[in-house]
């Protein structure tokens, strides 16, 4: 289907790929276990597929054609290394994902459906990819006996809280359909664990993700592009609510000691910043502090939903993590500022206004 993207090729040499792209098959030169990653060409993916060469990993990466177009220089420099190989396709695809998953030892699934618009008006497509697609995952894992399943989850799980920060036992009540599906994969996650014991999981619920290269549908992205062309930062809603903000790299961080630590094995984490906590009114002006003092710009609080996909009553008021089970049981703590995320972003100079193409909504 359209929707969907690319099907799946075998990645073997000089298969051409979207915009003359050219698949190769690497050899693993590396003695760490082979690392196959979905959603790899993703803004989270791109930065942990970077972080895991510079360790010494083997990375499949795996992703939409178009995708992989959107960033083709970054991943043709890699391959020069020897230290990836570049597969394309789509989750839905499962006797492709059994044939690419052949011979690794860790999955770290972060290929989903996202953004509030597309997943609500497109409840369906979200259930395949984001259920369906990930079933297709720990199918083709179990196939090939993969040791360790790293699913990447989401706050979205906790819905609004009742209490802040937020732990990892606390209740799960997801308002939308991502969050179900994302509480759904983690529970096929430890289900294939408790029918296949030998593979292994990690849930990490996600909080706040924003860096470099994000599409300014996410509110950091957002308030930074605009002020860098000159306009004030646009709030839905009364401007109070309250968010925890981790930068990419601290995620990257966390994902990197979960994979090299035992103790991660079976568990699920929070991974986020703690210490990041702003309101959206406060975020604004932070960037508008950081970006453009003296230029006259100030937050507009709209007051109301109306016009936007962030509907009232799925809107989220206040929501932050406690962070203190990861950083005990695996060291891992943030340590990136709002600030300098904020800087780095802006002198990064490209912004990806949207997803590709082939993902908006009809």
């Amino acid at each position: 289907r359209r929707f969907f993207g690319s099907e799946c090729f075998p990645c073997i040499h000089k298969i051409p790929g979207p915009a003359g792209f050219s698949w190769e098959r690497s050899v693993n030169k590396s003695s760490k276990p082979k690392i196959f990653l979905t959603g790899a060409a993703g803004f989270i993916g791109r930065e942990l597929t970077k972080k895991l060469v510079g360790n010494g990993y083997f990375v499949s990466c795996f992703d939409l054609g178009e995708q992989f177009a959107l960033h083709q220089e970054m991943f043709e420099q890699l391959q020069e290394s020897g230290s990836i190989q570049v597969v394309y396709g789509t989750l839905l695809d499962r006797i492709s994902l059994q044939r690419h998953i052949q011979g690794h030892s860790i999955v770290i699934h972060l290929a989903a459906m996202l953004g509030v618009r597309r997943t609500e008006e497109n409840r369906l497509g979200c259930i395949e990819i984001n259920i369906t697609g990930t079933d297709n995952v720990l199918n083709a894992c179990v196939f090939n006996g993969v040791k360790h399943f790293v699913f990447s989850s989401s706050s979205e799980v906790y819905g609004e809280p009742n209490r802040n920060p937020i732990g990892e036992e606390d209740e799960t009540k997801g308002k939308t359909v991502y969050a179900v599906t994302k509480l759904a994969g983690e529970e096929l996650a430890k289900g294939y664990n408790q029918l296949y014991p030998d593979l292994n999981y990690t849930v990490v619920r996600l909080f706040n993700t924003y860096g470099e290269g994000q599409v300014s549908q996410f509110v950091l992205a957002r308030f930074v592009h605009a002020v860098i062309k000159g306009e004030a930062p646009t709030i839905y809603g009364d401007g109070e609510q309250l968010r925890g903000y981790c930068h990419v790299d601290d995620t990257i961080k966390g994902f990197c000691k979960i994979i090299s630590d035992p103790k991660s094995m079976n568990k699920t984490y929070n991974l986020g910043n703690s210490d990041q906590v702003l309101s959206l009114k406060e975020l604004g002006g932070k960037v508008i502090q950081i970006l453009a003092p003296g230029k006259g710009l100030e937050v507009e609080v709209l007051g109301t939903f109306e016009g936007t996909d962030r509907l009232e009553e799925r809107e989220i008021f206040a929501r932050y993590c406690d962070t203190s089970k990861i950083k005990k049981e695996l060291g891992f703590q943030a340590t990136i500022s709002v600030e300098e995320g904020v800087r780095r972003i802006a002198d990064y100079g490209v912004v990806h206004e949207d997803w590709p193409t082939l993902y908006k909504p009809k």
